[in-house]
């Protein structure tokens, strides 16, 4: 089983990401850690939380993390996900779950416990902007050898953008923090822009999940509200569960090495990134997804609920 932290920003993807990540029997899910993004940091977590105590199958660990980049202003997507981040029908509301948040004890303290008690065994899944991964390396930088990879979902192949023309939203949130993580030597594995917009859901689609189990329904009324700047309406995008599903050995994918850059510069380019194929570089980018063998996972995974 490939034991994750699930660096998250929630989000309606995100949220089908982490419901998957709870069902999918060949992911253990060992903590979940939330980012600013989509929207607040503090919505996120509570969002996290409401997900956890409505639609897990067990009590996962939930820690709030940074609330703002390393040095951008803060952005979010709430015309994208809705003011609160789960559309327009669902709310996180009655929330008694509590996060393991403590005097002294936050994100980057959670995470460095779960990869020394894992040693060479976590991936980090981070598919919100990479503020936590990059203060976590930064802060505890004896996690490097530790950890297996990193998986994020940022930026685009064709360096255009979805926030401005250049750059997609994660990493115009804090291009420095990518920067960081990239330049690692952590092996990595990434999605970008195109990947998500590819592999969408039309509504029959989302129809079908809502057959399947008792998180179908809830998946089906998270689309409501639910519109990605660079598709149409009825089409429902899922970069996150993407990014997820790439740490498996399947064949729902298809990889590259590259070297990778981000702009960090203040100009209009700021966030843009660029790939250089590399046989031999240490970041794998997902090139290409098959959607009909994808949602077909998906349904089977929803259906363990």
């Amino acid at each position: 089983m490939e034991k994750i932290i699930f660096d998250i920003d929630p989000g309606v993807d995100d949220t089908m990401a982490l419901i998957t990540s709870f069902y999918e029997p060949d992911i253990d899910l060992k903590l979940i850690t939330t980012v600013f993004g989509n929207i607040s940091v503090k919505q996120a977590t509570k969002n996290a939380c409401y997900v956890v105590q409505n639609c897990a199958n067990k009590d996962y660990p939930v820690c709030m993390g940074a609330e703002k980049g390393l040095k951008t202003e803060n952005v979010n997507a709430e015309d994208v996900h809705g003011k609160t981040g789960l559309g327009k029908v669902i709310v996180a509301k009655n929330v008694t779950k509590k996060t393991i948040n403590k005097k002294d004890y936050g994100v980057c303290e959670a995470m460095k416990d779960v990869i020394f008690e894992n040693p060479n065994e976590i991936t980090i899944v981070a598919v919100g902007p990479t503020t936590n991964v990059a203060q976590l390396l930064l802060k505890y930088p004896q996690v490097k050898s530790k950890i297996k990879r990193i998986v994020i979902m940022v930026g685009s192949i064709d360096g255009k953008g979805s926030i401005t023309p250049y750059s997609s939203f994660n990493a115009y949130c804090d291009p420095e923090a990518v920067d960081i993580v990239i330049k690692s030597g952590i092996p990595i594995m990434l999605t970008t822009k195109e990947i998500g917009t590819t592999a969408f859901f039309d509504e029959k689609q989302r129809a079908r999940f809502r057959e399947c189990g008792r998180v179908g329904e809830f998946i089906y009324q998270l689309c409501f509200g639910y519109k990605d700047k660079l598709l149409q309406e009825g089409q429902y995008a899922i970069h996150d569960t993407c990014a997820l599903l790439s740490i498996l050995e399947n064949d729902l994918f298809t990889r590259e090495n590259v070297d990778m850059e981000i702009n960090t510069s203040d100009d209009i380019k700021r966030g843009q990134t660029k790939f250089y194929q590399n046989p031999n570089s240490h970041i794998t980018l997902i090139t290409s997804v098959n959607k009909s063998k994808l949602f077909k996972k998906m349904e089977s995974v929803f259906k363990n609920s």
